[in-house]
């Protein structure tokens, strides 16, 4: 029994072995009977965000004769007339699609307005007298890159030499936010940042461990995002809309691969890319080696001098308001909202007042300061006095801290300080805190005690003592084996509340602040690491 749709194909080839063509530059979004001859350069597929095995659209890149591109895509209904037709690479007559508009202000991947979508009578029948591309890059110039004239919201395609290629980063357990870096370069000798996530990052590196005598690498990203930080450019992949070519034999990598055979090009008989390592510093190292454990009296009335330049918190950039910054390149930009938490911890010693950013209020809520200021607008509409109810998830915490103290800090004594890495490794708090209860036996001269009576006690009382009290409260014992779970609240006394904004007030006061961004300045910073608990306050 045949079905309707295989009818339909069958007699579309009868009816358009001339048929009338028009050009995607041509198309009329008042006509509904257009037809086109084009070739697939690129198709992925949507899954349901409830089911990732359902299948909810599939989307297209397609290109005509003249090199023209037009994003299409199937809705779910329709899904099963076309699954089996359409591949990546093919070329189709297709008659009867509809026009749809881009969404305004986008991410675009092509330079058309509007895009094609697939319904129930669009009838596509396969073309074997395709003229146009094969694939349809649109190389960018580095240095339009480089000098940020190149548009942030439109698809960019690459074509380089690996030069540089760095650690994959795996900071999330979820392997499609694993990272490798790698820097490429033209054929001019500029070069470019890419950042290679998911299995992109780990196509390359199976390629590098499967050819290992391959002495000069030549990359194509395809339908890459463009993102600047600090007026640096990076090219990233995007999510798996992107495309990834390696050494292919097609004719865009051997005309490049020519083009560096010049007097000044690297020589292909030696390796062209270096193998970086990451300079990254482990937590367990960052905590326990490099800086010194000190307590929070340790640290309220500093007097050490700085050993190193401050580094400024430097937001992301890209359009809407005007900068009055006499370091800006540009006098307009927009931000993106960031965390800047003013926190209270307490240790045995006392209580102190830290500065949470951007990378680790998302590390410790699982959520950037953007999408819960995107919630919060959804809800209620912008408020400066609303105190979302997620950052509550930071009271009871046992964590530990790596401090910035900074000149300020010590001419000033201001002891408000910036945070420069947490940790909520239970393990490695509780090394912490065995180092810190062996300092302050070894070190403390007011012990009247026998050592035969100190051995008597029992020791936990010395160092789990860390309370979520307020200021004037004296700290008391908390068991550690009920409180280092990271995300679980302590069973702490009732404190006095305090409104989110009379924290701002309290703390971030233009006079005595020292957790406002510093600009860059020949003044330096040491890191300690500080070993508390958030206080349960606001």
């Amino acid at each position: 029994m045949g079905f309707p749709f295989s009818t339909g194909i069958e007699k579309s080839c009868r009816l358009m072995a001339q048929p009338d063509v028009t050009l995607i530059s041509d198309l009329d979004v008042l006509k509904d009977d257009s037809t086109i001859k084009v070739r697939v350069i690129n198709l992925w597929n949507l899954f349901s965000f409830y089911n990732k095995d359902e299948l909810f659209n599939i989307e297209l890149i397609l290109i005509d004769e003249q090199g023209t591109k037009i994003q299409a895509n199937v809705l779910r209904k329709n899904i099963y007339r076309f699954k089996n037709i359409l591949k990546d690479g093919l070329a189709f007559y297709i008659k009867c699609p509809s026009f749809a508009s881009q969404r305004m202000n986008g991410f675009t991947l092509t330079r058309q307005d509007h895009k094609l979508t697939f319904l129930h009578n669009t009838v596509v029948t396969e073309s074997h007298d395709f003229s146009g591309p094969t694939f349809g890059f649109e190389f960018v110039d580095y240095q339009s890159v480089i000098s940020l004239a190149h548009p942030q919201n439109m698809a960019i395609d690459v074509i380089g030499l690996v030069v540089a290629i760095g650690e994959m980063g795996r900071d999330n357990e979820d392997m499609k936010k694993h990272r490798l870096n790698i820097q490429i370069q033209d054929a001019n000798g500029l070069q470019l940042n890419v950042n290679l996530w998911g299995h992109f990052a780990y196509k390359l590196q199976d390629f590098l461990h499967n050819n290992p005598h391959n002495l000069r690498m030549i990359v194509i990203l395809q339908f890459a995002k463009l993102s600047i930080w600090r007026d640096r450019p990076t090219v990233n992949t995007y999510f798996s809309v992107s495309k990834l070519f390696i050494n292919t034999d097609i004719d865009e990598i051997n005309a490049f691969k020519k083009s560096l055979d010049g007097d000044d090009s690297p020589d292909s008989s030696t390796n062209t890319f270096t193998l970086l390592k990451s300079n990254k510093v482990s937590e367990h190292d960052d905590f326990m080696v490099n800086f010194q454990l000190k307590t929070i009296v340790d640290v309220s009335e500093p007097v050490e001098p700085p050993d190193a330049d401050d580094q400024p918190n430097v937001d992301e950039l890209t359009h809407g308001y005007e900068c009055h910054n006499n370091d800006c390149t540009k006098t307009e930009t927009s931000v993106i909202p960031r965390f800047m938490i003013p926190i209270r911890v307490q240790d045995n010693t006392g209580t102190l007042t830290l500065t949470m950013f951007e990378r680790d209020g998302k590390y410790l809520l699982k959520k950037s300061a953007k999408d819960l200021f995107k919630k919060t607008l959804k809800v209620l509409g912008f408020s400066t006095a609303f105190y979302p109810g997620e950052i509550n998830a930071l009271k009871g915490l046992k964590l530990a801290f790596k401090i910035s103290i900074k000149n300020f800090n010590v001419s000033k004594k201001n002891n408000q300080y910036s945070i420069c890495r947490v940790s909520d490794d239970e393990k490695l708090i509780e090394e912490l805190e065995n180092k810190l209860t062996v300092s302050q036996v070894g070190n403390s001269q007011s012990f009247d005690v026998a050592e035969t009576d100190f051995e008597s006690q029992d020791t936990r009382s010395l160092k789990d003592a860390i309370s979520g009290t307020d200021d004037n409260i004296t700290p008391s014992t908390v068991d550690k084996y009920s409180a280092t779970s990271p995300m679980k609240n302590l069973n702490t006394p009732k404190v006095l509340k305090r409104n989110l904004e009379k924290v701002f007030d309290l703390e971030l006061n233009e006079n005595s602040s020292s957790s406002k961004t510093p600009k860059i300045s020949p003044e330096g910073r040491i890191n300690q690491v500080v070993k508390v608990k958030l206080e349960k306050s606001g």
